[in-house]
């Protein structure tokens, strides 16, 4: 490599940075953690720059390092719960950086909602293919699955979006998803 690591790092961190925040954050949906777990992502990354082979674009490789950290925080997450007689709290931020990209901040906040109420797998797929604009093909390489279970379990959490929508009192004409 003709870079050395810190700098190579550093010009993905300034790329790839918003990406990387913003799926984090609508995976996790606290500011903090988040921060944090981007922290980590670029971190790994320099740890691990040897081993990234470019066989996959850099964002496809930083979003699968990403993808790594954020199931761990939610395994965390749950465990935490499961021992904590009080709950755990999984309060949506109360302002996220936006509100630029969409004119209805409480259709954000309530969608946020219900995208962590989802599994796991359907959260991944519908933070990657509709908030970060990833195509079918990078999604299958990040999360090393076929495209066919990629559409097929987008399709699926989007039927539940769609039920939650419905069953969240008020059902819009468009669905933003």
């Amino acid at each position: 490599m003709s870079k050395d690591k810190e700098e190579i790092v550093m010009e993905w961190y300034e790329q790839y940075y918003d990406d990387i925040y913003r799926f984090i954050l609508f995976m996790i949906g606290d500011k903090q953690s988040c921060e944090d777990l981007v922290h980590d992502t670029f971190l790994r990354a320099f740890t691990g720059l040897e081993r990234f082979e470019n066989r996959s674009a850099v964002k496809t490789w930083l979003f699968g390092i990403a993808k790594y950290l954020v199931l761990d925080e939610i395994r965390r997450r749950k465990r935490k719960r499961l021992f904590n007689v009080m709950g755990f709290s999984n309060e949506i931020p109360s302002s996220i950086d936006v509100e630029q990209i969409i004119e209805n901040r409480e259709m954000i906040l309530e969608q946020m909602q219900y995208i962590q109420s989802l599994k796991p797998n359907y959260r991944l797929v519908i933070t990657l293919i509709k908030i970060e604009d990833c195509s079918t093909k990078e999604v299958a390489e990040i999360l090393d699955w076929s495209e066919a279970k990629v559409r097929k379990t987008l399709s699926r959490a989007l039927q539940s979006l769609r039920k939650m929508n419905e069953k969240g009192g008020e059902i819009r004409g468009e669905q933003p998803f």
